[in-house]
């Protein structure tokens, strides 16, 4: 399935925000018409995070989820979404620094640096509200 916008949480014990950070962005989207995919990427959590995860996508066919036997890094774990997201945009859910996109044509490093510019984020108003 392509999907017009990927979503990745790339999370190391986060068994606790985990779920409502997942609904928030399912709810944002859920009027859209168009295809959307969350990642979840556990780079090798030792609490419950991987469970809430299995349950989260057992759930929701929008979700996916992924996980590192240990941990590797936060860039990695977004690079490993990366590599198996298939949406043509791809935000990368930055936890309490906001969020990342990420355009598929530029290398991890150049393209991780980049904030959100103002006019993206009025796409994905109007993507999540399927205007």
């Amino acid at each position: 399935m392509q999907c017009s916008l990927s979503v990745l949480f790339p999370v190391k014990n986060a068994q606790g925000t985990l779920s409502a950070s997942v609904h928030e962005i399912l709810d944002m989207a859920a009027d859209s018409n168009s295809p959307f995919e969350v990642v979840i990427i556990d780079d090798g959590s030792c609490d419950a995070t991987a469970e809430v995860a299995h349950e989260l996508a057992r759930h929701y066919p929008q979700i996916r989820f992924i996980s590192h036997p240990r941990s590797l890094g936060k860039e990695a774990a977004i690079h490993t979404g990366l590599q198996r997201s298939r949406g043509e945009t791809v935000i990368v859910h930055g936890g309490q620094n906001g969020y990342r996109i990420v355009e598929r044509n530029h290398s991890l490093p150049r393209a991780a640096s980049r904030p959100i510019r103002p006019n993206y984020l009025a796409r994905l108003k109007d993507f999540a509200l399927g205007e």
